[in-house]
């Protein structure tokens, strides 16, 4: 970007200031951010209301679908800082051409995965001991899927768009939308009403992709007529797509999109190695593993808004700017962190509750829920700094830090603690969450010494210095 175009004057707000900024874009992150993943629990209800071999049908093909689909979700994420900074540094008019790019790119790989997801099922055929009904169920589900691959695609990359630009609302509003698409569309497919056959846990995928078509459908209406994006609207023209410009979004994105996979993967086969402790311990496991997720949310939106004011920062190298972020966002995620803390410390019963009545698995849940929170801190920190590397289009950092932390610290020491290889006495799951605490806490600590080396050299990253260059 050339220096021309950067204002002139640093402004940095204050403490205080910066944080109301962050929760303006926050709270509508994370609510929008709680009705998408509503939707995973309103097919889980319903798909189990046909029967527990739909149910399990839809679980064991939504194994198969979540990893590719994660991919191609990091990859658009690379497009929220690159909007970002073309918005700090005052170009808007540069959005237009940097996304038509991106959304190329993006769709073609997301066309090239959902045709790869369609050979999945084959794998089924290797699974020993499987229910042929359920097998039938998962595939059928798996290609209903497959199918809305690319609307998934074309939703995060209009997400990311107005996201880079400030506008965080919309992503409240379209998920409140596809939701309740999603349950009566779940209703129609799965238990045939209005004319519909009743395809049982296949008509869960049916309604998924069909929501998710509508949804984008009404996103591209309303980016098209809204007076926000008057300065940069997207898809009134086309670009050339270069082989610069494709090489400058696959150097940012694929990072993030590998990223991403490498962290739900360790996840999944967690999951997977856990089987021979038996269901007590799988169940136990399940229960802290989706509290987890649930309070994951906050952090992982909190560190979406520091991606947007890093980035429109860093857009204009308003450094000060940039460390006041940093500060804000290391603010309000401690005072998140307390709150849930507390949450779930003066809930912990009420809570188990709510997933078991089995003596055997609420006795190691509640062990597992106090060791969540623990690993919470980590977790939170390192989401929140690689929010703020994202500002920085770092994202060569964020996938070594992640690959060494998931691959070389916590699965090699988890499945040492959980099957008693040094011990002698086998953890089970417990030895797992210690595993993933000590990589995250890892990668953290790497995290924060670079951010801090960053703010002190305000030696740009790579990927930044070769755009400044080329500018």
């Amino acid at each position: 970007m050339a220096p021309s175009a950067l204002p002139l004057t640093e402004i940095t707000p204050s403490l205080f200031i910066e944080v109301k900024r962050l929760f303006r874009l926050f709270w509508p992150l994370v609510l929008g951010q709680l009705a998408q993943t509503s939707m995973g629990v309103v097919d889980t209800v319903m798909a189990g209301a046909a029967g527990t071999v739909e149910l399990s049908g839809v679980a064991l093909g939504g194994s198969f679908f979540w990893p590719p689909l994660l991919f191609l979700i990091g990859l658009t994420i690379a497009i929220s800082p690159i909007t970002a900074q073309l918005r700090g540094a005052g170009q808007p008019e540069k959005i237009a051409p940097e996304l038509h790019v991106a959304t190329v790119i993006s769709l073609s790989l997301s066309v090239a995965v959902a045709g790869l997801m369609c050979l999945l099922p084959r794998l089924y055929g290797l699974m020993p001991d499987t229910d042929p009904a359920m097998i039938s169920v998962a595939s059928g589900y798996l290609y209903a899927v497959a199918a809305g691959i690319p609307g998934f695609t074309l939703f995060n990359i209009l997400r990311a768009y107005w996201e880079g630009l400030g506008y965080t609302l919309p992503t409240l509003l379209f998920g409140c939308v596809a939701l309740t698409l999603n349950i009566p569309l779940n209703y129609i497919f799965i238990f045939g009403k209005c004319g519909a056959p009743a395809l049982g846990g296949i008509g869960c995928g049916v309604a998924t992709s069909l929501t998710v078509y509508i949804t984008v459908g009404l996103m591209l209406i309303y980016i098209q007529r809204s007076g926000n994006f008057r300065t940069c609207r997207l898809f009134r023209k086309t670009y050339p797509v270069t082989l610069s410009a494709v090489s400058s979004f696959l150097r940012l994105g694929l990072p993030l999109g590998v990223s991403t996979t490498i962290e739900v993967s360790s996840f999944a086969l967690v999951a997977f190695l856990l089987s021979p402790f038996g269901p007590t311990m799988v169940a136990a496991h399940s229960i802290a593993l989706n509290l987890s997720g649930l309070l994951f949310i906050c952090p992982l939106s909190l560190g979406s808004a520091a991606t947007i004011r890093t980035g429109e920062a860093m857009g204009a190298l308003h450094w000060e700017r940039a460390r006041r972020t940093a500060e804000g966002t290391a603010t309000l995620g401690l005072i998140i962190y307390l709150i849930s803390l507390t949450a779930v410390l003066l809930n912990r019963e009420l809570i188990i509750s709510l997933y078991t009545s089995d003596p055997a698995v609420s006795a190691i849940a509640a062990v597992l829920i106090l060791v969540c929170m623990a690993y919470l801190i980590a977790d939170s920190t390192q989401v929140l700094s690689i929010g703020i590397l994202r500002g920085f289009k770092d994202s060569r950092t964020i996938f070594i830090v992640t690959t060494v932390a998931y691959w070389c610290v916590g699965m090699p020491v988890g499945v040492v603690l959980a099957f008693g290889y040094v011990t002698g006495e086998p953890l089970a799951a417990l030895g797992f969450w210690i595993g993933f605490m000590a990589a995250l806490t890892c990668a953290a600590l790497i995290y924060i010494v670079r951010i801090i080396r960053l703010f002190k050299t305000r030696r740009l990253p790579a990927l930044m210095r070769r755009e400044q260059s080329r500018a």
